[in-house]
């Protein structure tokens, strides 16, 4: 059990130390980061009440076969009800900090609550299905929660300095977990391509997003 729930853990660890190491010239307090994670990791638990009922309300739906379906689990109440939570810990929890005072802390801010919700998501996974998830996900759904958190973090930030609309730090990350569980709901070929595909997608698009704030850090 022990190794079940290390496997699940660190993941997320490794992931939020490269992350923090992008913020190399002012670097953010670890007692905020960390208590950031926290909160992330906390409100799992809400969300999962929210989504069960939620779940709930639609399986009394008797037209729940097919695309249709997937599409409003995935967007309207898995993509919708954790990226919102997660976006309203950041906004109530650093958005007016002082701490956030330059463009890239957004994503540092963002990938803590994102990789702290994945974290106690991935330890339940892995000690209800075993090992082989912890690997899976180790490549799925934790980088995907990551890159969701660094899209949070980027548009936040691009609010906080004047460059965007708040809902947008809402709705962006929302829209792009629920493509990524729309694939990942998919069952066989179509669902495994669209997925990989996806994937990569967001790594181009993260390493962008963290490309441009440090650079207007600079600026800062």
């Amino acid at each position: 059990m022990i190794t079940l729930i290390y496997s699940a853990i660190i993941p997320t660890i490794l992931l939020m130390f490269w992350i923090y190491s992008r913020d190399k010239i002012n670097p953010e307090p670890k007692q905020d980061v960390l208590r950031l994670y926290i909160l992330g990791a906390i409100i799992v638990f809400p969300a999962g009440i929210i989504e069960r009922h939620l779940l709930i309300s639609k399986a009394l739906n008797p037209n729940n076969d097919g695309l249709i379906p997937i599409l409003i689990t995935a967007f309207f109440i898995a993509g919708m009800v954790e990226e919102f939570l997660k976006a309203g810990i950041f906004q109530r929890g650093i958005y007016h900090h002082k701490e956030f005072d330059e463009p890239i802390d957004g994503i540092v801010y963002g990938v803590a609550i994102a990789l702290g919700f994945a974290m106690v998501e991935n330890v339940m996974y892995v000690t209800s299905y075993g090992l082989s998830v912890a690997f899976l996900r180790s490549v799925t759904a934790i980088p995907a929660h990551m890159f969701f958190g660094i899209t949070m973090g980027y548009y936040f930030a691009r609010a906080k300095f004047g460059l965007s609309s708040v809902y947008r730090a809402y709705l962006i990350p929302a829209f792009y977990h629920g493509i990524y569980d729309s694939f990942a709901m998919i069952d066989g070929f179509l669902g495994n391509v669209g997925l990989t595909i996806f994937l990569i997608y967001l790594i181009f698009l993260s390493t962008r997003y963290i490309q441009q704030l440090r650079h207007q850090a600079i600026l800062y």
